[in-house]
């Protein structure tokens, strides 16, 4: 499994719990604009697609996809579990976990 999809796969979970009302509210304490919901489901839906054509270019469609399920359900289990103990800490990672994972995967090319 590649660091990077994962982290955008974690990255798009974020995103759309952000653009949730109830969840926004939690970690924000605020709930966003339509304007902000609706950039934040977008970017969400982006950073989960863009995931998918990563790990498929890495393995191949028929295995890339297998593997993209296997991300969704890692990061999402992850970040669930992190948003019960630690919401501003699973939305931060959000941010950091795609940042750290690309300096990791180009610095080691």
């Amino acid at each position: 499994m590649s660091l990077f999809p994962f982290a955008l796969t974690y990255t798009g979970w974020v995103a759309l719990c952000l653009a949730m009302s109830r969840h926004a509210r939690e970690i924000l304490q605020r709930e966003p604009s339509p304007l902000q919901r609706h950039l934040l489901r977008a970017a969400g839906w982006i950073a989960l697609t863009v995931s998918l054509f990563l790990a498929a270019a890495r393995t191949g469609w028929p295995i890339g996809t297998v593997e993209w399920f296997g991300m969704l359900t890692a990061s999402a289990v992850s970040f669930v579990l992190l948003l019960t103990y630690t919401p501003r800490l699973a939305a931060g990672l959000g941010l950091g976990l795609p940042v750290c994972a690309a300096m990791v995967t180009f610095w080691s090319a």
